[in-house]
């Protein structure tokens, strides 16, 4: 199939590769669209307690509707709740107060709060309550800002939903181009050392530049209808540049090879693509399943990071079996044009080295010796880099995760500075409380509701963790400063509105506007505890523990409760995802090598790298090391949602390495029936291309890990650590020892299962001359041409 569809290619090369361009060039004027319609949220279960609770709070009590927060700084010595400060920020915000977009100003002049006021004294914030959801906001943001006259001396920050957005895709598009612009010469660098053609190294080079836009429109286009993360454009460019310049590696490699082996030029391009070109399809299959794993969540964000992957895979896959080898078959020999051997050859005889083809050729049988010295004591070499690989994985098991919040940002970013300093300046949690739903039997102003209630508010209030429960019923005696009792509560309740005294009647109807909505009551637990940490989402559960009383049922909600539902949802799929994605990769290797030993071996091997690289993570991002060389301080905890998208992308990269090293080796297999020297000559013709397009991943990978945003800085690092792992102690260490202990255990597939896999035909190997195979049970007794299908 792949022979034909190269044979395909390189007859009509010039139109597919005018049809190819053309799609790049459609896709470039929407890509640079994608950042505009992503969501800095998606960390939300939609099927969960919290997003019940949220969407019963904008329906119910109208909290659906967007809000900025302004934080106000006033010079040294400033007190900010006084007449003349309050003033200013009066004047300030005049021009929003008329503003057809704004519902609605609160702070410390309309309510006398201090909670609105540091605790030094010296700042306020006021909430500036939206006509528009949160969402909308962001378009008119900046017009918001400007209407606000800011006093001299007086500095503004601004946090919320809209302000983070904006903030989370200017750094995301800032990091996106410093990525790009460190990693693309890098990248360019390798490549012509590899190839020693400057043509040659930018074939790669250019199917990353048609595959990069493409991917960021289908992005722009999926997100229309889909919630995607603002995040999946730095991923995508990141899988892009890594498996647009991998695949293309690959190819032209071999099509070199096959040129001199004096093939023509069109059958260079037939085995090309029947060979390499199967292996890019497979390897970008079983990426495309890895991250298939995620759309089981139920996390947009998560679920984004799956779609937006699939789409990368989807576009260097296409570039690669189309517009590649049509080029190739264009260019013919010329793609070793500006060839660099000559000059490295006359360097290297001035200098009295040797020629670049004989050093290739000793490099190659270096290869093959430590090939062959692996397997000749495969238990020495097996054992103890098992030990390491295990003992590197063990930080991941005090695991801790948190989702991300405006504290993940770069210091110096408004929306940060603005969360930070209501975090740390002003009582704590006082604008992300723990929010509570309770429904009651009968008006919630009963004596007996208000009682249990008050009851119920009492034992949140105990929880660890919790300074105090706000609601309808938390009275204060003005003459003494004590909380009233329930009973007093109760009565006051009970009064008849009309004989109430003026002052407390308007009060009470202040509270119930506020709390009261039918025969729900809401409650809110102030927590100081950050609410994106372990630390502040572990009350969640305890709140939910405590009885509400006869007759009342109750609903906890709040950033602290999305954070809890997000990671206690992310756990029960993970075993799904996980699952899904090794049966599928296993699957995928089956199909493609005929073999029920090489999945497994393929899906343990790669569990390894993945396992040292989650350690690595967790040693570095939570407990905080290496932070003055990476340059950045650590929250406590593991970003929420890192681990498994590491886990579905790196599995997913690693078979690239995998299908590539086994597929030399079953040729050789196939041709020579020596498992022993097939292992060293697979090795040793794909060693220079892996350790090339690995040097070109770990580029990618640490051009991101210099990312200020640490969401994306923890993923750039650990990718770039399992991908260094995998191409070195995995493939030229585990894998030789591995296939020498299994011997032609490697090749073997149960009767059914093998002729499964011949009558489907994806094992042949489609260039050389297959060995007759007996129709019967394959094992290691049997024929060893048969052993491959």
């Amino acid at each position: 199939m792949f022979s034909r569809w190269g044979a395909f290619v390189y007859r009509f090369r010039k139109p597919i590769a005018l049809v190819a361009i053309v799609v790049a060039i459609l896709a470039s004027t929407v890509a640079g669209k994608a950042a505009s319609v992503l969501s800095a949220g998606g960390w939300l279960d939609p099927t969960s307690e919290s997003t019940t609770v949220n969407d019963r709070l904008a329906s119910e009590f109208g909290a659906g509707h967007g809000t900025l927060i302004a934080v106000f700084h006033g010079p040294s010595g400033t007190n900010a709740a006084s007449p003349d400060f309050q003033g200013k920020l009066e004047g300030a915000l005049s021009g929003l107060r008329t503003d057809d977009r704004v519902a609605g100003i609160v702070g410390y002049a309309e309510t006398h709060d201090d909670r609105f006021i540091s605790t030094n004294g010296q700042a306020a914030y006021v909430v500036i309550q939206l006509k528009a959801k949160d969402e909308a906001s962001v378009n008119f943001l900046d017009d918001l800002r400007a209407r606000i006259a800011v006093p001299a001396g007086v500095d503004l920050k601004l946090a919320g939903y809209g302000p983070l957005t904006k903030d989370s895709v200017h750094q995301a598009e800032k990091e996106l181009v410093q990525a790009e612009t460190v990693s693309l010469p890098i990248a360019g660098l390798i490549l012509i050392l590899v190839f020693a053609s400057v043509v040659a190294a930018g074939m790669p080079l250019l199917v990353a530049g048609l595959a990069i836009p493409t991917t960021l429109a289908l992005v722009w286009i999926v997100a229309q209808q889909i919630e995607l993360s603002i995040y999946v454009q730095n991923v995508s460019t990141m899988l892009g540049l890594a498996l647009a310049i991998d695949y293309s590696l690959f190819m032209v490699s071999r099509f070199r090879e096959e040129l001199r082996r004096g093939r023509t030029v069109g059958d260079a391009v037939e085995v090309a693509v029947a060979t390499s070109g199967k292996a890019v399809a497979f390897s970008g299959l079983a990426v495309a399943i890895g991250l298939s794993g995620l759309l089981l969540f139920e996390a947009p964000a998560l679920r984004s990071f799956g779609i937006g992957g699939a789409l990368v895979v989807a576009a260097s896959v296409f570039y690669a079996l189309t517009f590649l080898p049509a080029v190739l078959g264009m260019l013919g020999p010329r793609v070793n044009s500006l060839n660099l051997v000559d000059l490295f050859d006359r360097l290297r005889a001035r200098l009295g080295l040797r020629s670049r083809a004989v050093s290739e050729r000793i490099r190659r049988s270096r290869w093959e010796r430590v090939a062959q010295a692996v397997m000749a004591r495969p238990l020495l070499v097996l054992l103890p880099v098992l030990a390491i690989l295990l003992a590197a994985g063990t930080p991941f098991l005090h695991l801790k995760q948190g989702i991300p919040d405006a504290s993940v940002l770069p210091a110096g970013l408004e929306s940060r500075e603005a969360s930070l300093a209501l975090q740390n300046e002003f009582r704590p949690g006082e604008t992300s409380p723990i929010t509570i739903l309770a429904n009651v039997t009968g008006s919630p102003t009963d004596p007996a509701n208000v009682q249990a209630l008050m009851a119920y508010a009492d034992q949140i209030a105990k929880v660890s963790g919790v300074d105090r429960v706000e609601g309808p019923f938390r009275l204060v005696d003005p003459s003494t400063g004590n909380a009233l009792p329930s009973e007093q509560v109760a009565q006051l309740y009970a009064l008849p509105r009309e004989q109430r005294p003026a002052p407390l009647a308007a009060a009470l109807d202040a509270l119930q506007s506020a709390y009261i909505r039918g025969q729900t009551v809401r409650l809110d637990a102030i927590s100081p505890l950050a609410p994106a940490s372990p630390a502040g989402t572990a009350v969640v559960p305890v709140i939910r523990a405590i009885p509400a009383g006869t007759g009342i049922t109750a609903q906890v909600g709040g950033f602290a409760a999305t954070g809890y539902d997000f990671t206690v949802a992310q756990a029960s799929t993970i075993p799904w995802a996980v699952g899904v994605t090794l049966l599928a990769s296993a699957a995928i290797l089956f199909l493609l090598f005929g073999s029920l030993a090489i999945p497994i071996k393929a899906v343990v091997m790669t569990l390894l790298s993945i396992t040292a690289s989650f350690g690595a993570l967790v040693w570095i991002f939570q407990d905080g090391n290496l932070g003055n060389v990476l340059g950045f301080q650590s929250p406590g905890f593991t970003i929420a949602g890192n681990p498994i998208i590491m886990f579905s992308v790196l599995f997913g990269l690693s078979m690239d390495y995998e299908v590539l090293l086994l597929s030399r080796i079953q040729e050789a297999y196939r041709r020579t029936n020596d498992n022993r020297a097939s292992v060293a000559e697979g090795l040793s013709r794909t060693a220079g291309v892996i350790t090339g397009a690995a040097l070109i991943m770990v580029v990618v990978f640490s051009a991101f890990a210099l990312a200020e945003s640490i969401t994306i800085k923890s993923i750039g690092v650990g990718m770039a650590i399992a991908v260094f792992i995998d191409a070195t102690i995995i493939r030229v260490l585990l894998v030789p020892a591995t296939m020498r202990l299994l011997g032609r255990w490697n090749w073997w597939a149960p009767g059914p299962l093998g002729r499964l896999a011949d009558r489907l035909g994806f094992s042949h190997v489609e260039d050389q001359p297959t060995v007759p195979v007996d129709s019967g049970a394959r094992g290691p007794a049997a024929e060893a041409g048969g052993a491959v299908g």
